[in-house]
Order: C-alpha cells, then sequence, then structure tokens
C-alpha cells in the first residue's frame, strides 16, 4: 500500500518546548519534495501554533485543538465542532482558574480534572476530557485527532489508509489508530507505544526527522510489528475469531469450481470495504456484483456502462469501490479489457494511492503466459488472485503471493502447484502431502489456509468461512447443486442395510426422501443421520439444526410427504432455490 501523508504531533513529537527541531524541518522539505505530504495534528490553538512554529506553509495543512480546528493549505479554516459554553468559561473564570479558550476547546491544567467534571455536570455539558501529558482539554464528545484528520484528508483528496500517524502523547491514541500505520516514540506514552504498529527509538525529536526522511524514500507504508485492521475468516460463538492481516500482501484464492472461492474472495473484500478500503473487482463472470449494497461501492457493467479508457480514469478519482462486471462479453472482448484496464487501475494507485486492493476473478485466463506478471504492479502489491486452475499461472506470479486460501480442490495437479509454491521458501521443509485429501474433502462453507501465509506456521489451517453481510443469491443457489466427494453421499439404508437411494446434493437429498419409505425416513431420523450429513460436509450448522428438529418431530413412522416436503422447504429457504 502506498505511502502518502504523514500526519505527525507536535509538541513532544518534532518539537521541545513549542521550538521545531530544525532536523524535523528538513525531514518535512524533503518528504514534500519526493511526493508525500506532511500534516501537522495538534492539541495546540492555531494562533499559538502559529506563534511558536511561524508561517505554517512548511506542511500541507494543520488540524488543530485536538481535531476540532482544520485550517487548509489555501488559509481556509473550518470549524468542526461548537463554541465553548459561556456558562463554563463563567464558572471557570468565577473560581480563578487559569485557562486558554479556543474557537471549541478550553484548556487548562489537569490538577482540576475534578473541578472540570463536576461543572460539566452540574451545567449538563456535551463536552469530553482529553488528557495530554500535564495538560487537559475540553472539546465537544464528538471532536478527536482522527475527526479533524479525515476532513483534512478527506479535501487533499487522501485516504487515512495511506498515512502514517506520529505521535507521543494520551490524546494522540485516535491519531495513530486512524492512520494505517501508527506510530509512537520512545520517549513519550507507554500505553501509546503499546499499541503502536511502530516505536522510533532516540532520545528526541531529530529522532523523527531521521525516521521521516527514511520512510519518504519508500513508496510504499512502513511494514508494522503490529496490525490493528485485519479481516475475519472464522466466527465461531465461544472462541477467539480467526483473523488475517493482508495490507501490502497478494492474495491467492483457489478451489474447484462451485467450491464457494468467489464467496470467500468476496468475504475479504466485503470487509475491506466496511474498513473504508477502495477495492476493484474485475468480475468476469458476475460474481460480486452483491457488493454494490456496500458503502460507496457500485457495480458497472453486465451490458451497461461499463467504463473504457478515459471514462475509467475519471471514476477513479472518485475514490469509490467499484466492480467491473464483464459477464456480458465474450472471452476474447474480457481479455482485452483486463490486458487494457488493469494496467491503468494499478497506474491510479501509484499515483494517488487508491484503490487499496485489486481482485482479479478467474485470473488463469488473463495471467497466463510469461508476459502475464507484466499485468500487475509487483511493488505495490495488493491484489487479490482467485482462479480454480493455479497450475496454469505462471512461477513469477505464485512468487509474488503472500496468502494463500483454498476451498475444496480435489484435482491432485492443482494441489500439487500449490505445494510447489513452497519450494525455495522458508517453508520448504513443509510436510504437505495430506493436502489432497484435506482440500479434497473441505465442506462446502469450509475452507483452509495453506503456508507460505505466515500466520499458519508451515501448516494447513481448516476454518469454517465466516458469514457475509451481503447476500450472494447466485452462489448459494450453486450450493443447492453441489455434490460431494465421491464415497460421500448420504446413503439411505434401512437395518445397515442400502435400500437404493443415494444422495450427492441437497436437490438430490430432497428428491431421494420423497421416494424413501416412512420406516426408512424414521430410522434416520431417531438416529439424526441427515442433519450430521449436511453438518460435516457442508458445515452449513444452520441448516443441519434446522434439519436437526424436523427429525426429532418425525422420529416415529409417519406420512413420507410430510417429511420430505418439510425437508425440502428448509433446503429451499436456506438456499433461495427452487425446488424440482
Amino acid at each position: 500500500m502506498q505511502l502518502r501523508v504523514i500526519a505527525t504531533d507536535y509538541d513532544g513529537t518534532i518539537a521541545q518546548d513549542g521550538v521545531l527541531d530544525p532536523a524535523v524541518r528538513e525531514a518535512i522539505a524533503v518528504a514534500r519534495k519526493r511526493g508525500v505530504m506532511v500534516v501537522i495534528v495538534t492539541g495546540r490553538i492555531l494562533s499559538e501554533l502559529r506563534h511558536v512554529a511561524g508561517c505554517l506553509d512548511f506542511v500541507d495543512g494543520v488540524v488543530a485543538e485536538n481535531g476540532a480546528v482544520v485550517a487548509f493549505p489555501n488559509g481556509h479554516i473550518s470549524v468542526l465542532g461548537s463554541a465553548p459554553p459561556l456558562s463554563l468559561i463563567s464558572k471557570l473564570t468565577h473560581r480563578g482558574i487559569d485557562f486558554k479558550v479556543g474557537r471549541c476547546v478550553v484548556e487548562m491544567d489537569a490538577e482540576y480534572a475534578d473541578v472540570a467534571i463536576e461543572l460539566i455536570r452540574e451545567l449538563e455539558l456535551p463536552l469530553a476530557i482529553t488528557f495530554n501529558r500535564g495538560r487537559m482539554m475540553l472539546l465537544p464528545a464528538s471532536i478527536s485527532k482522527s475527526v479533524g484528520l479525515r476532513e483534512l484528508l478527506g479535501a487533499l483528496g487522501v485516504s487515512v489508509h495511506n498515512a502514517v500517524g506520529i505521535g507521543d502523547a494520551e490524546n494522540d491514541h485516535e491519531l495513530i489508530a486512524c492512520c494505517e500505520h501508527g506510530v509512537a516514540v520512545a520517549w513519550g506514552s507507554e500505553r501509546l507505544k503499546q499499541v503502536a504498529g511502530h516505536v522510533i527509538e532516540g532520545h528526541g525529536p531529530a529522532a523523527v526527522g531521521e525516521y521521516i526522511k527514511r520512510i519518504s524514500a519508500d513508496i510504499r507504508l512502513p511494514p508494522e510489528t503490529m496490525t490493528h485492521r485485519k479481516l475475519i475468516l472464522e466466527e465461531i460463538e465461544g472462541k477467539a475469531p480467526f483473523e488475517i492481516a493482508i495490507r501490502g500482501r497478494n492474495v491467492l484464492v483457489a478451489g474447484d469450481t462451485k467450491s464457494g472461492k468467489s464467496w470467500l474472495a468476496g468475504l475479504l473484500v466485503e470487509q475491506q470495504i466496511l474498513q473504508g478500503y477502495t477495492v476493484y473487482a474485475f468480475d468476469p463472470e458476475g460474481d460480486y456484483s452483491s457488493l454494490a449494497t456496500l458503502p460507496n461501492t457500485v457495480v458497472l457493467g453486465a451490458g451497461r456502462l461499463l467504463p473504457h479508457g478515459d471514462d475509467l480514469k475519471m471514476l477513479l478519482q472518485q475514490g469509490l469501490s467499484v466492480v467491473l462486471n464483464l459477464s456480458h462479453l465474450e472471452h476474447h472482448q474480457k481479455r482485452e479489457y483486463i490486458q487494457q484496464h488493469l494496467p491503468l487501475v494499478a497506474q491510479h494507485r501509484r499515483e494517488r494511492g487508491f484503490p487499496h486492493r485489486i481482485l482479479l476473478d478467474e485470473c488463469h485466463y488473463f495471467l497466463d503466459g510469461t508476459d502475464g506478471v507484466g499485468l500487475l504492479d509487483s511493488q505495490l502489491d495488493g491484489y487479490t488472485l482467485v482462479t480454480y486452475l493455479p497450475s496454469l499461472l505462471p512461477a513469477n506470479v505464485l512468487k509474488l503471493v503472500d496468502v494463500v486460501a483454498v476451498t475444496r480442490l480435489a484435482e491432485q495437479k492443482e494441489v500439487d502447484a500449490l505445494r510447489n509454491m513452497l519450494d525455495d521458501t522458508t517453508f520448504s521443509n513443509v510436510d504437505s502431502h495430506d493436502w489432497y485429501d484435506q482440500l479434497a474433502n473441505l465442506g462446502i462453507t469450509e475452507a483452509a489456509l495453506l503456508p507460505p501465509t505466515e500466520e499458519v506456521a508451515g501448516r494447513l489451517r481448516r476454518f469454517v468461512v465466516a458469514p457475509r453481510l451481503t447476500t450472494h443469491v447466485r452462489h448459494r443457489t450453486k450450493y443447492f447443486d453441489i455434490p460431494v466427494p465421491e464415497g460421500r453421499q448420504f446413503v439411505f439404508t434401512e437395518n445397515g442395510r442400502p435400500v437404493g437411494e443415494t444422495a450427492a446434493t441437497l436437490r438430490e437429498l430432497s428428491a431421494a426422501a420423497s421416494r424413501t419409505t416412512p420406516s426408512v425416513l424414521a430410522g434416520h431420523n431417531r438416529h439424526h443421520d441427515i442433519s450430521r450429513w449436511i453438518a460435516s460436509l457442508f458445515c452449513d450448522h444452520d441448516l443441519a439444526n434446522d434439519v436437526r428438529q424436523l427429525e426429532s418431530k418425525h422420529k416415529r413412522e409417519v406420512a413420507k410427504e410430510c417429511f420430505a416436503t418439510d425437508l425440502a422447504e428448509i433446503i429451499e429457504r436456506r438456499y433461495e432455490s427452487t425446488h424440482q
């Protein structure tokens, strides 16, 4: 992910006793010359900052009063909060307390915290107290450094996901949490250092100057030791979520046709969009159209409004997440469109920092051949590649992959392609012989994370795919007809002997139940065989629970039409299909 802006606190971070460190001033100039914006985010009143720092044109903007006041490069000032209540000013003056008043902030020594709380309660004021070492600020509860920074960066056309935030004290928590990469200084707050992604070693502001020079020399955001934005892969009640960080990492999602690979890739994209990242998805088959219900996301194509050339460039400027639905095009047209526009999107990201992630489904059709890697920006990464034929991807493309997620994959040749990715890596000694069986037998809502993904420590890690916010009727309808692996079909039996009916899909299960005798159904119901088969093969525990309740209701011999009809209705309701 590209570095576009450095947002730094002032006092204690780049200034000592109000004086800006000369080394920092020089470093800011160097960073801006390299194309990296620098903004100051401070608790100081703007007029005070100008008094101690001089003319502020050495930065690209200022957030003052802990987020309440935003000063833009053109001189315009925006006030995001309300003025301090006169009743509060009067009470503080009457008590003889020394304080300062800004456009929104009331600042005083932290020793008066009890008095401030008393007056806020007495006057019923919607104010919050923020501490900054030995000082204290009273501000509208909605105001913070992150609020002001988002306002400033929005006007500058920059995303907080392309920002590094640097701070030293209690009031900088919101700043470093807001930025994609949060940094604390070694001489600052202990708690802030604990939650920061990086700590600048040293003894004062000059060390920050060195850090700014170093990171601004690289187009990418610096790596961090602790990631505070993660994606949830599995979420089971009573257990800690299984999460993964994918910032600046290339992700490969592989799996058989109709195994749920696009659903899994959509889950990752959905969570990123909800976290405020922008995503561009090249969607050859129309699998991602439901993402249009998410904030700031549009779907274009499928026969109308597919942007080309300059139109796509104009769309990129808007900072939206976009799904490019190519399902209406012939294969050669899809290939031509992607070859022309995938690099265009990557070039815009190099210039502006977004979209933060680029997804390419059915990527084996478009990245094949020795020149396939040329369509990707290998320096900025941030790609999600989806395929059912990883064996067709060139070796130089697979070498770019950092995270491998797999839905059911039965073909040995395709599993071999994933195993070969470990060659000449730190995971080359991993025993992956059991991958064939494990990947071939993944349930319909299961997936696995594989090495070289760091989070799995050299092991295959199975998980039940977390639920999505957006529905996907096409995807769920496919599940109605997906066969389970050979040898795992449901076999209807009586007294342990097969009666002739078997089912490899949920549709076949409904149909076979309607042809099976009441005594056979009652025997299976008593042992909850059908619900256990659904849970173990499809990993759809909600459907399995509904079927289990139906089995309990029909443990005795009853009219077969009743059970079969109810079973079909439960499955249809779950998968939004029409039973035939």
